[in-house]
């Protein structure tokens, strides 16, 4: 065993360049990542023209994507490749911009570069790149790209041979698959587009079969860097044989002779695809539902072979496509962040997990699929269940801007009220505050009435008062009424 670690330790680079290499073929992407990284780049990252459409269809992400297209306006390349430059000098990382250029010129490509040396333009590039995995979410249709394979790594002069194989069994089983991040070390984050609430189950196991027999072929590893957990556990065995994965067995037992620490991860791991562990088992069903608002737009499904999506109404939800709007919401926990954006502001006060796009998300979908304890069942909306996670929403929209699968929650608030009021019926100052247009010329025409409502403000009782009968806070004023 050890007593200390030592680490070497190296000072952030000064500057940084980026040059965005445009392709119109996905396999040539896929070969040119080894000539491009003899250039010594800090990165190189894949885009695929799926998160490329999908980030031009966000408003947060829309005008930055396009900055790094060559021409805009024109078919959307089938991927791009970030390559970063980094160091002490700006001039010499200038350079090597030039030779990318003079690099893709050489391999066919010329004038397929966007040079990119401003730093606010590169940074707002990486944060695109950064949401990539929550991008791709935002597919609308109950086909999803799922994560199973999603991070094998082949050796690079293998990379392009190896994604177009893998291609071929998405095609084989009639998918497509989504994809991005690490082209510089063969490291490519995948997810093939499944219907798990259909056949997807039965189609992930055969793809995954497949796959690591591609993975076997090019002398890859089935998880080339994130953890094997659930989904991956029982591939274990597979990969490293059944000597070490004995071995594995012994020190977790030696650690853990109960088995209470993370149970099921690595040693005796479930199926990938047992539907106990899925979010949308066998056993979910949408309650069927007339929304008051349209959610058409949500109600779709997509084809991932054809990538058509069809016609709003059509994809067979129950809830008219409301239940499909709510499960746009992945659980990625952007809107738990605290930088300068803006969602969500009532979770930056309370810090509670129901008071966030997200829980309240689940707590929408919980009940439109009877998961909740609801009194009023022909209500699922209307139950106080709902109200408790509603009621501090502001719907301020940030959620529909920032949120990178689009959960517009400021809408389904409306839903729910709409719900909610049904059932309860409106108060003193919900009639005070809908009827204000018909009744306020009719106060300011009567002399001295105006003066008398505007004692409100004046007189602590009064206001006291109003906050009894109508839930309008004593301590803020009111507009005065002339």
């Amino acid at each position: 065993y050890f007593k200390s670690l030592e680490l070497k330790l190296a000072p952030l680079p000064k500057h940084k360049v980026l040059g965005v290499v445009n392709f119109a073929s996905f396999f040539k992407a896929m070969d040119s990542a080894q000539h491009i990284v003899k250039l010594g780049p800090t990165a190189v990252e894949l885009v695929d023209r799926t998160m490329i459409d999908l980030a031009r269809h966000n408003p947060s992400f829309k005008k930055t994507i396009e900055t790094a297209l060559i021409d805009a306006s024109a078919p959307t390349p089938e991927a791009i490749l970030l390559v970063e430059f980094s160091g002490e000098a700006h001039a010499p990382l200038l350079e090597k911009l030039t030779s990318l250029q003079s690099l893709m010129g050489d391999l066919g490509l010329p004038g397929s570069v966007v040079p990119m040396p401003d730093a606010s333009l590169q940074k707002n590039l990486w944060e695109v790149r950064k949401a990539g995995l929550n991008i791709m979410m935002s597919l609308k249709g109950d086909g999803k790209p799922v994560s199973f394979i999603e991070d094998c790594a082949v050796p690079l002069e293998s990379l392009a041979e190896y994604t177009q194989a893998l291609t071929d069994v998405f095609s084989k089983y009639g998918s497509r698959g989504t994809w991005y991040a690490h082209a510089s070390v063969g490291t490519l984050h995948v997810r093939p587009i499944l219907d798990m609430r259909r056949d997807g189950a039965q189609k992930m196991r055969a793809v995954a079969e497949e796959a690591s027999a591609l993975v076997r072929k090019y002398k890859g590893a089935y998880s080339g860097e994130h953890g094997d957990g659930l989904c991956r556990g029982e591939w274990i065995s597979w990969q490293f044989g059944p000597k070490i994965t004995e071995a594995l067995g012994e020190i977790k037992y030696a650690f853990d002779p109960k088995g209470l620490f993370n149970p099921g991860k690595i040693i005796n791991p479930p199926k990938m695809d047992d539907a106990s562990n899925f979010r949308f088992p066998p056993s979910y069903k949408v309650i069927p539902l007339q929304p008051a608002l349209d959610w058409s737009a949500w109600n779709v499904q997509n084809n991932p072979v054809t990538e058509e999506t069809s016609a709003p109404g059509t994809g067979g939800d129950p809830a008219m496509g409301l239940a499909k709007a709510v499960e746009m919401c992945n659980n990625n926990g952007h809107c738990r962040k605290f930088d300068a954006e803006v969602m969500c502001p009532s979770y930056r006060v309370t810090r509670d997990e129901k008071h966030l796009t997200r829980g309240r998300a689940n707590t929408l979908r919980l009940a439109l699929s009877n998961q909740l304890d609801i009194k009023d069942e022909s209500s699922p909306l209307g139950s106080d269940a709902i109200k408790e996670v509603m009621e501090l929403c502001v719907s301020c929209k940030a959620c529909r801007r920032e949120c990178p699968t689009g959960v517009d929650m400021a809408k389904m608030k409306i839903e729910f009220l709409s719900a909610y009021k049904k059932r309860v019926g409106h108060s003193l100052r919900d009639l005070a505050v809908a009827y204000l247009p018909k009744y306020a010329p009719m106060i300011s025409s009567i002399p001295g009435l105006s003066a008398l409502l505007n004692l409100r403000n004046h007189i602590s009782l009064i206001a006291k008062l109003q906050e009894k009968f109508m839930g309008i806070s004593a301590q803020r004023s009111l507009p005065v009424w002339k």
